[in-house]
């Protein structure tokens, strides 16, 4: 089964960051998917995704607000395997994970 492992946090948060409070973070997030992968889970797609254009007009929220900002799109067998990989992304302090699983329409619905 496929699940979403979405990451929320504090946009501005990043721009509060130092370089090396950046590189650790990019660092903790390589370990995990090394970690994934030699646990034999599959790994759709992994990204830190990319913040809204303020110069383009596209909003960002305000301090203190929750922003998707990354995700791991993983196959594993239960929900429970799921959550405790979930329970392991290495979010930020305040940041929070939610895990869902994603359906996927029949082949009579394609």
């Amino acid at each position: 089964m496929e699940f979403a492992l979405l990451i929320f946090g504090e946009e501005k948060s990043w721009d509060r960051m130092s370089e090396q409070e950046r590189t650790e973070r990019f660092t903790a997030n390589r370990a995990f998917g090394r970690a994934l992968a030699e646990a034999g889970v599959s790994v759709r797609y992994g990204a830190r995704l990319a913040r809204p254009d303020v110069l383009a007009g596209e909003p960002r929220a305000g301090d203190g607000a929750l922003e998707l900002g990354g995700l791991w799109l993983i196959e594993v067998a239960t929900e429970e395997e799921a959550l405790e990989w979930g329970a392991k992304v290495p979010a930020g302090p305040g940041n929070r994970v939610e895990v869902r699983r994603c359906d996927r329409p029949g082949p009579s619905a394609r």
